[in-house]
């Protein structure tokens, strides 16, 4: 009999958490660009997910050396499975956020590999909503993820640093930025 997957929860918080999430600085294994891009998403539309997850991880990871120790094991197979950067959750429904800087087509196998390997872990499971943020991308990037299903969410730069958090969302069409 198969082991059921170990259901890896990342950094959890609750909706009664988001003004701290608000305020802080970085956010659990995210770079200070990524962080700002996801502090601009939480000002903009945090306030409709009851749940927030950072760093989920999913898949199987690479089988560990059995000549290691234990404990080189565990970090071998944690250390190489797949990390969503972000889990929000609107009741029930789970929705995969993927943050880049540019969004750039990669995106969107990124999002397909994350939702595929969270349906595998949680058969029961609601289909995930998937999203990107970031700060810019191009018109064919855009119209692809639409068409794939993926909501885009751009926000303007603070002082043009790419690094502070504006809390602009740039227009990027409808469906797109909604």
């Amino acid at each position: 009999m198969e082991a059921a997957p170990v259901i890896d929860e990342g950094y959890p918080f609750g909706n009664q958490d988001l003004a701290l999430l608000l305020i802080r600085r970085a956010y659990p294994e995210r770079t200070d660009d990524e962080s700002a891009i996801i502090r601009d998403f939480l000002l903009a539309r945090g306030a409709q997910y009851e749940r927030f997850q950072f760093s989920v991880r999913v898949g199987e990871g690479t089988p560990p050396d059995p000549a290691h120790l234990p404990a080189i094991q565990l970090a071998t197979v944690w250390n190489s499975k797949k990390r969503i950067d972000m889990v929000v959750w609107q009741g029930p429904r789970a929705t995969i956020v993927e943050v880049k800087k540019r969004i750039g087509p990669g995106v969107l196998g990124q999002l397909r590999t994350y939702r595929l390997l969270w349906l595998l872990e949680r058969p029961d499971a609601l289909e995930p909503r998937l999203v990107a943020i970031g700060r810019t991308s191009d018109p064919d990037t855009l119209r692809v993820l639409r068409a794939e299903g993926v909501d885009v969410y751009l926000y303007e730069a603070a002082g043009g640093d790419g690094g502070a958090a504006a809390g602009g969302v740039l227009p990027v069409g409808e469906g797109a930025a909604g």
